[in-house]
Formats: structure tokens, sequence, C-alpha cells
């Protein structure tokens, strides 16, 4: 860490920090050039230069102007210069600024103009959330929730690896007016960025992003009005205060804080023109959890979400809270603690996963006796004690790129150390450092594969309550579906065969861990995923179904009128189920609640016979029987006939029915509900994705057969490559030879190598029908490959235990396996087989009892 103090007025301030930090500063400033221009730092940083002058820089007020100012002299007085000259005012604003220019971006895309409609954006899974979207995790938790009844407050930072390792500055300021500061920041921060604040009025503040929302441009940046909060603050409506004020909207965050005077603690939500305070002293907690608050970049206001519809795509946006697995973590944290919280329950949060993400960059914990003397933990590089080094995704391997090490915990003690400063001022300077196409014949079902884009409803509805849930989730990600359907039969089918089996597997998966949900009695929980998860695959079903029965033109009415009607207005079930009936003329109300109105899959027994009639023409039998509750349903069936196949649409209803589809010679081989248009249970829904959620309890066997050290040492290099990806924690590494059959039955099994090599993928072949391995070759769903870069990564129940999960990653040599595991492909579903580090062909398991292959 770099320790900074610096007193009075804001040019003599200033003009400390430049002296101090001047290398720091050019060296930052290096980088943040490098990523807007490769090639052309100098040019990359004009860019920066010209947007902050232009959009930021009359926009801060007059103390930070000149503080600023006072930045750009001292690094100069000290030996700094750019690109041939000195550093002005204009670079010191770049670098304050960078933050709120980063978010320009998305804030644009939600700034309303003269051509917007009312918006949207994708439904965010955390499994696949992207980097970006993962900046910051907190707590702030007090009274009944700590060991003492004094709170404790924790803050991890998240971000790109390239630019930070130089967010290593702690700088202690003491204006000469308003409050002594300490924060943590980067080379010429005013403000913390990271965001870590504390002040000697005892306010503590902390920050994690969420989604941008609209830019206002009269505003004051965000990097302004938090450096004046922490200043100028004596509580929290002080903050609340001065941070509402000309808010530009930029960098919206939720900003966890609490108040040494009283020990309260919070969030104060802050979108553009809306906000959320919630305060630990009104009993306010979104979760219901006592004192205890959390954050993790996930927004928890259904008021300042809806600030995001506004933007230019005109897309659905799913305003539904999602809870993501760093949500339930935290929940289990105050569940697993609650009453025994203190500064060792908080590093032993956040030394873990998920709350601790690969590319966070350190970490910060006060408490109330801390923040008394303006005293935290402050933890250098990642808090689990892994190394980023330089070459992955988080340290880009760009000019002046350095690895980012774990050094451990210190204690910043600002009073104790600006003595120390003051005492050696003197002495102190600074020198200038896909699938194969199928050949299946669409032509039966070809409207079901062609979507004209400009016919698709627009707008956004909102929940009258949590049952609509199924609705506003369910338009947004059907919505996403039909607007990405690529031209051409064959394709589409692929791509929405894939979005069903997708969400068919990931009910399942949801089912298999929590239970299930009906959705129209589902409610918003921040401790599992099925309240959101559910009612979004059923009511993406429900909508999907509705299309089949309803034709496109009808169907893309129906919701076209509802989005219209209720734009931007609160919607109940049975008002989009009035307008379905207006529209259509049908009454859809039964045909949508067997999909929302209860829980479970339909469960279609089926018997399939061929016959040939008097003319010689071939026909396929349906005899269909639903136990129970019986569904109204619309799919599809592939039958081969011979060399040829077709997809054929198929409809039924009621306990019992036949259905007779005439086909154009002897048919060989069926498959019922081959487009997986509605979901059913099944064995093996399981994803290479589900290993994120469930790695605490993977053991990954390498084998010892041959070639033992190469085996070795690519299974940590993969333990470290899935850690980096994303667990953070590394699974334990076993060898084939030792583990017992009580481990494999305990435990998910990730089973790497070659079958000659790790004797557990060969009893795994005994076990599993569908695989067969072989010296230097696999067969795969009939197919053998033995070529020496041919590899499978593939997903079954445990077969010792089938409540566990065995993730097979198998090659057919040493450099295969090499090439398959240099980097952690989340989006691989039930199967991918590899060509070296590519995978070739993917896709889900099917369902073994709709597979007709022996017709009478």
């Amino acid at each position: 860490w770099i320790f900074v103090h610096i007193e009075g007025e804001p040019y003599e301030r200033g003009y400390q920090y430049g002296f101090l930090t001047s290398a720091e500063i050019v060296e930052y400033i290096h980088k943040l050039g490098v990523q807007q221009n490769r090639s052309d730092p100098e040019a990359g940083w004009n860019n920066v230069r010209f947007i902050s002058e232009a959009f930021m820089l009359n926009r801060y007020e007059e103390e930070y102007q000149i503080e600023m100012k006072g930045i750009a002299d001292g690094a100069n007085r000290a030996g700094a210069s750019w690109d041939g000259r000195p550093l002005d005012v204009v670079d010191i604003c770049g670098i304050n600024s960078i933050i709120d220019l980063g978010q320009m971006r998305g804030a644009l895309r939600g700034t309303p103009n003269a051509t917007s409609g009312i918006n949207f954006l994708k439904t965010e899974d955390e499994m696949l959330l992207q980097e970006e979207y993962a900046k910051c995790s907190a707590i702030a938790t007090t009274g009944s929730a700590t060991d003492d009844g004094r709170f404790v407050f924790g803050q991890i930072f998240m971000w790109n690896g390239y630019t930070g390792v130089h967010w290593d500055v702690i700088c202690d300021v003491e204006p000469s007016e308003g409050h002594r500061i300490v924060y943590h920041t980067f080379p010429g921060g005013l403000h913390s960025g990271a965001d870590f604040y504390i002040n000697d009025a005892g306010i503590v503040i902390g920050e994690t992003t969420v989604r941008q929302t609209p830019y206002d441009d009269e505003g004051t940046p965000q990097s302004n009005r938090i450096r004046k909060a922490m200043q100028y603050s004596e509580s929290i409506k002080d903050v609340v205060d001065i941070m509402t004020t000309r808010n530009n909207g930029q960098y919206t965050n939720e900003w966890p804080y609490a108040d040494a005077k009283t020990d309260e603690v919070g969030i104060f939500l802050l979108g553009t023109k809306k906000w959320r305070l919630w305060r630990s002293v009104d009993g306010d907690f979104p979760a219901g959890l006592t004192d205890y608050y959390w954050c993790n970049n996930n927004n928890k206001d259904l008021e300042v979400r809806k600030e995001y519809i506004v933007n230019r795509d005109l897309q659905p946006y799913d305003l539904m809270f999602h809870p993501w697995n760093r949500d339930l973590a935290f929940n289990q944290f105050y569940h697993d603690n609650k009453g025994k919280i203190d500064s060792i329950a908080a590093t032993e949060l956040w030394a873990s996963s998920p709350t601790n993400r690969a590319h966070a960059c350190d970490g910060k914990i006060t408490t109330g006796d801390m923040a008394d003397q303006l005293v935290f933990l402050a933890h250098y590089g990642k808090l689990t004690l892994r190394h980023k080094f330089v070459g992955d995704r988080f340290i880009a391997d760009l000019p002046g790129a350095k690895p980012h090490l774990s050094l451990g915990y210190s204690m910043p003690s600002p009073i104790f150390v600006t003595e120390k400063l003051r005492a050696a001022r003197e002495t102190m300077s600074r020198p200038a450092p896909h699938a194969a196409p199928s050949k299946t014949d669409y032509s039966a079902v070809a409207n079901r594969y062609w979507i004209n884009e400009r016919d698709l409803w627009r707008g956004s509805v909102f929940p009258a309550s949590q049952a609509e849930s199924w609705l506003v989730s369910a338009g947004a990600s059907y919505w996403q579906t039909l607007s990405s359907v690529p031209e051409g039969a064959v394709r589409a089918a692929a791509m929405i065969d894939h979005e069903c089996e997708s969400l068919n597997a990931r009910y399942l998966y949801i089912l298999s861990r929590e239970g299930d949900v009906v959705p129209l009695e589902t409610e918003e929980r921040f401790d599992a995923y099925r309240f959101y998860e559910i009612p979004r695959i059923k009511g993406t079903f429900a909508l999907h179904q509705l299309r089949l029965w309803l034709g496109n033109e009808v169907f893309l009415k129906v919701m076209r009128e509802a989005y219209e009607r209720y734009n931007e207005e609160n919607i109940t079930t049975d008002e989009f189920i009035a307008v379905a009936d207006e529209v259509s003329g049908k009454a859809t109300g039964p045909f949508l609640r067997q999909w929302i109105g209860r829980k479970g899959l339909p469960a279609p027994e089926v018997e399939v016979n061929k016959a040939q009639g008097a003319g010689g023409a071939w026909e396929v039998k349906f005899d269909i029987r639903q136990t129970g509750e019986a569904y109204h349903l619309l799919g599809s069936v592939d039958v081969e006939c011979g060399d040829a196949s077709y997809r054929l649409p198929i409809e039924f209803d009621g306990a019992e029915a036949t259905v007779v589809l005439p086909v154009e010679a002897e048919p060989t081989r069926v498959v019922f509900n081959s487009g997986r248009d509605f979901p059913v249970d099944y064995d093996n829904f399981y994803e290479l994705a589900d290993f994120v959620e469930d790695f605490h309890h993977t053991l990954m066997v390498y084998g010892t057969g041959r070639q033992i050290e190469a085996n070795h040492t690519l299974a940590q290099r993969w333990q470290e490559t899935v850690g980096d990806a994303y667990t953070e924690i590394l699974p334990p590494l076993r060898k084939d030879c030792e583990i017992t059959d009580e481990e494999m039955a305990a435990h998910d099994l990730m089973v790497l190598g070659q079958p000659e090599d790790n004797s557990l993928l060969r009893a795994i072949d005994e076990k599993i029908d569908e695989l067969e391995f072989g010296k230097n070759y696999f067969r795969w769903m009939g197919r053998t490959y033995a070529q020496p870069d041919d590899g499978l990564v593939a997903v079954f129940p445990n077969p010792w235990n089938e409540d566990k999960v065995v993730y097979l990653i198998v090659s057919n040599s040493a450099m295969q396996y090499h090439e398959m595991t240099k980097g952690y492909n989340r989006g691989i579903p039930g199967w991918a087989v590899y060509k070296g580090d590519r995978a070739v062909g993917l896709g889900y398991h099917s369902v073994k009892r709709y597979i007709f292959d022996d017709l009478d």
C-alpha cells in the first residue's frame, strides 16, 4: 500500500498528493491510454482528455477543480510528464472521471431521446454473469447480528487486473473545511472509486455497482458528490442530500454505510431520479435479516430498476429481482453467524467464494471500535491468497502489465501514522515506472421457426403483484429468444430446441436442489433461486405453447396488444388472459394456467407403432396417456424413414389421446417431443455450468496409470483455471488409486484425462451405457473418435449416488488434455465433443423413454 497524508487548502492538498504519487500517476495514465488505444496510447489518452474536458471538468465544484490543479502541479514538480509535456488539470480530471466515463455507454443506452421507446436489457444469469457486472461485494451489520452489538463493515473491490494493481493508495485527507477522511483509491484520486471511506464524524461508506441508470448531462459527477459527501457529512441524511443534489446518474450504486456514533447501518441505493434508503434504525431490511445488509451489484429495489427500461432498443426488460449465488451466500453467512459476526468472521467471509470472485483486487474491513480511530483492515491482493498473473483474462498481456500478488492484511492507523509522516516530511521525495447442421426436413413446421422481429411486442409491463412474476420475466425472456431466431429453418430449429432444452434442464436442476413452487403463488426471496427461476421458466414455456396453439400471427397480436395496453403500467394475470381471449377469440385461461397455476411438469406416457395402409402408405400411431391432471400440449416428433428425417407437428389433450401421422416411407426411428417444446422430467438434466453451483462438493480425480507427473501437473493447471474462471476456492485433487467408494458416493466428481491413465474413467464406462472407452479412443452417440486431438466433456448423474454429479473431461492424448483445459467454457450444456481447444459439437442428453428405435 501507498499511504498518503495531505492537509490544508484545496491547492495545498492536491500539490502534496501529486508530488508524493507522481510516478504512479504517470504509469496509471499510460495504462488508461493503452486501454483506449493499444497501438497508440497517447491518442487513446487524448480521447479521454477531450471527453473529460467537454463533459466533466466544469461540472466539478470549484474546490475540487482547484485540488486537481494542485495534483497536476505537484506531480510536475516531482518530475512527472506525459507525451513530452507536463501534466495539467485535464489529465487529473480524466483519471478521476474514468469511472463516470466508463459507465457512459450503459447510461446512454438507457437515456431517452426522440427515437427512444421503452426498452430492455437481457435477463442476467449469475453463472454467465460478465466480469464487468461483478464489481464489489460488501456487508454492513450491527446490533443483534454482531458479537458485541457494534457494527462490522466490509467491502471487496473487483476490477480489471491490468489497472486494478494501481488501486493501492490509502489517502488520509485533513481539509481546511469539513471532516477528516480516509479512503482507498488510485494514484491522483480525489475520491475513492473503489469505494471505501471513513470520516472523523464516524460515517463509513462502501459501494457496489449495479446496472447503470440514465445519464443526466446537467448533473455533477459522482466522483465530486461522493468526495463532498464524505468531507462534509455528519449523518447519513447529509450523505443522501449531497448525493441526490444535481445527480448526473453515473455510477449507479448500492452504497452500504455505517455510522459509528449510533452503530446504525444500511444501504443507500442511488439511481438517477429514483433512490431507496434502507436503515437499520427503521427495521427496514430487504430480506428480513435483522441488523444485516449485503451488496453485490444486484439492484434490490423495483422502483429503481424501473429506470432501466428507457432506451433505444425497445426490448422488454425483466424487472423481477433475480437472486444470484452471491445473494444466497450472503444470506447463508448471516444464518450461520448471526450474533457472532466480528472482524474475524468478516475476514473468513471475504476469503470464501462466491462472495470473493476471481477478479477481486483486495478487501477492507472495519468495525465500530476501529472506525472511531479511522482504522481499518486492508488486504492487498486477493483475500483467497491466490495471485493473478499476466496473460489471463484478469490481467491482460498489455504493455506495462504486472502480476497482482496477495500480500496479506495491513491495519492502517492514520492518526498514528500521520504524526510519523509529519516528522519525516522534510526527507520525503519521489523520483519520476456448434452442433453439425441437421438433415431433418422442417417443411411441415416451418412456420414455427420464422419470426419477423418487427412484429414482436415492444415496451414493458409492470407486475401488479409478485404473482405476475411469470409474465414480466417470461415476456422478456421469450422476446429475447424470438428476436434472436436466425434465418433458415434448420438453424432456427436448432436455436429454439437448444433454448427449450436449456430451460428444461435448469428447471430440473432447481427442482432437485430447492423444490418446486407454483408460479402464481411465488414471492420475492433472497435466499433461493426457485422463486424467480421457476416462474420465469414455466412462464416462458406457457408463452411458447400459446404461440404454437394460436399461431405466430395471432400470438404476436396478443402480446403486442397486452404490452401496448399496459405499457409501463401494472398488469394482472387475469388482465393478460382477458386480452388474450379478446384478441384470439379463444378461452386461453385454462391453457395458460396449466403452466402457471400448479407445480410439476407434463409426464405423458407414449406408445408408438407403425402401420401400412391398403394403398401402401405408411403412418405412425401415437397412443398417449397422461396420469393426474392432464395437459393440453403441442410439440413435434422427428420421424426417420430410411435416410430421410422429418419433423412433424403433434397436438394432444386429455387423459388419453391417439394421434396418427402419415409419413412418406416406412418409419425406422421416432423421437417424441423432439424439439422439447414442452418440458418433462428426465434423469440426466445436468450441465457443465452446474459445477459453479456445486463446486464446494466436487473432487477432481486425475489418473496415475501412466504419465503421473504430467497428469498431476495438468490437473493442477485445470484446478487453477476453474479457480480463475469462477470458483476461486480450489476443488481438492485426488488420485484415482486413492479415492474410496465412500468418497465417490459422497461427492460430485470431476474425472480428468485418458481412460488408459485414469481407472475411474474405466469404472464409469462400465456404468454408463452411452460411453465406451478404449486405448486412445472413445465412442459417443454411436460414433468412434480415435484421433489424438479428439476429446469429450460430458456430465452425468454420479453412478455411485444419483443425487450427485460426475463431470467427465476425456481426451485421447495428453496434448489434447492440455488443449481442452486451457480455459473453462461455461457454455457447454450436457456434453461437448472437442477438436483441439474447440467444441465442435454439443447438446443436451436425450429423454430415453421418448426415443423409439424398434417400431412394430
